[in-house]
């Protein structure tokens, strides 16, 4: 959900795939063209994405109509940990390697060698964190060995080129990444369980060598078709490179995307921790219908990261957003209404049964509007360069959140950890609110080694 900095203007020639509008010093505006490429964007990468979605349905509805709740609580409590070990893993890289050649394509060689670098570093050390963490953590004994093979899943994640074509602006590739990991996930899990008449491996096993064969296709991409789109004759800015992946500058917006994570699923983990893996899956299947609409909404904001990036502010830049805002959260409440009021019968047409989950799912629904306005904040703050001022709005969420569901959590199961969801949302969104009328969000300029000394300074 949250995106990062504006490097400085390079004394290299603009890459084609960038519209004279975008980069102009003019107030920003919307025109047809921009809004026929912004939904290109989304339609490209919400191909794939709808595909990975559906599958990802397909398999824990599989999981919940052959096995019950409690597997499909342990798979969903394996997933999460192994997310928090995969943001452990990329610290922000994704990020900031994907803005560094959305402005400079022909950097692209260099970023690439760095990242690599400091991904394989930073992934031995949580992968060996996530292991000891299944092994001996606070989780129920049946979830150990899933917890176990879906962190040495994350491995592949290491050396995937997933954030250079985010950065490209391949959405298609990146669609078609996104949806074949999932499918192959799904179609590896589904006959290995029907060939072995067991779920562990077959599951485990399914989710690295989805990993790998994804990583391994974007780096084909990269080799045989995205090489030859750069310019070789115009050389990569390398020390601006250096300055923006060095890790002080990274480990803050790191630290902002895991707080994020456990802002938005750490409650699973203490559930895990503090209640059953029944309960885990009671709460994973409310959060899942959730989670399918908050998706679709992050493809707009994901497909906007990188022309943020490159674009001008200034006041007309302020005003649409504020009328972004206002457009996002009325489309959000109607959202919420509808999946509020359908509630049992999109649990029953996913899981077979409601599983229970109807009360939570109400309950969480309203955070909907609540997250279409955050998600579309963190972005534009990450992307103007504020990633100090999201580490701290999301780390007192976080923390906020983990102390709310810590309190409710055992006295109400999953219900806790519902509540504790829409109050945390609203802790949120008044930080960022408050930090978009007190910082120039959308400076005329906006300078990422500037911002960065600031918020040093301020924070």
């Amino acid at each position: 959900m949250l995106h990062s900095q504006p490097c400085e203007v390079l004394e290299v020639p603009r890459p084609a795939s960038i519209p004279p509008s975008i980069v102009s010093s003019q107030p920003v505006t919307i025109s047809v063209g921009h809004i026929k490429r912004l939904f290109d964007s989304v339609f490209r990468l919400g191909i794939g994405e709808a595909v990975s979605r559906l599958a990802s349905f397909l398999f824990f509805a599989y999981i919940s109509r052959g096995f019950g709740v409690e597997l499909l609580g342990i798979v969903a409590l394996a997933q999460t940990v192994a997310m928090y070990v995969t943001l452990g893993t990329d610290q922000g890289l994704r990020m900031v390697g994907a803005r560094l050649v959305a402005r400079d394509s022909n950097a692209a060689p260099f970023v690439i060698r760095r990242v690599l670098l400091k991904r394989l570093l930073s992934c031995a050390i949580c992968v060996l964190l996530g292991s000891a963490y299944a092994l001996w953590g606070p989780v129920p004994q049946s979830a150990r060995l899933y917890i176990l093979g879906f962190v040495l899943g994350v491995i592949p994640y290491a050396f995937s080129l997933d954030w250079l074509a985010w950065g490209l602006d391949k959405y298609g590739w990146l669609g078609t990444f996104r949806g074949g990991v999932t499918v192959v996930f799904l179609i590896g899990s589904v006959i290995g369980v029907l060939l072995t008449r067991s779920t562990l491996l077959p599951i485990t096993v399914s989710n690295g060598l989805s990993a790998t064969l994804g990583a391994a296709a974007l780096w084909a991409a990269w080799r045989l078709r995205w090489r030859a789109q750069t310019a070789k004759d115009v050389p990569a800015n390398e020390d601006s490179v250096r300055r923006e992946l060095r890790w002080v500058a990274l480990l803050p917006l790191g630290m902002a995307t895991i707080l994020n994570q456990a802002f938005h699923n750490f409650d699973t983990v203490l559930l895990g921790a503090m209640s059953t893996a029944a309960e885990v899956g009671r709460y994973a299947s409310a959060y899942k219908i959730l989670f399918l609409v908050l998706g679709a909404y992050w493809l707009v904001t994901n497909s906007l990261y990188p022309k943020i990036s490159r674009a001008k502010g200034g006041p007309g830049a302020r005003k649409l957003l504020m009328k972004a805002l206002v457009i996002v959260t009325a489309i959000g409440v109607a959202l919420a209404a509808g999946v509020g009021l359908f509630a049992p019968v999109i649990l029953r047409a996913v899981y077979g049964t409601d599983l229970g989950a109807t009360g939570l799912l109400r309950i969480l629904v309203f955070a909907i509007p609540l997250d279409f306005c955050v998600a579309m904040l963190g972005t534009v703050f990450v992307s103007r360069g504020h990633d100090r001022s999201i580490l701290v709005a999301t780390g007192a969420a976080a923390i906020f959140n983990i102390f709310l569901n810590s309190l409710l959590i055992p006295k109400l199961q999953g219900t806790g950890a519902a509540i504790a969801t829409l109050v945390s949302y609203l802790f949120l969104l008044a930080i960022l609110l408050h930090y978009l009328t007190r910082k120039p969000i959308l400076a005329e300029q906006a300078d990422p080694t500037a911002i960065g000394a600031r918020n040093a300074l301020e924070h």
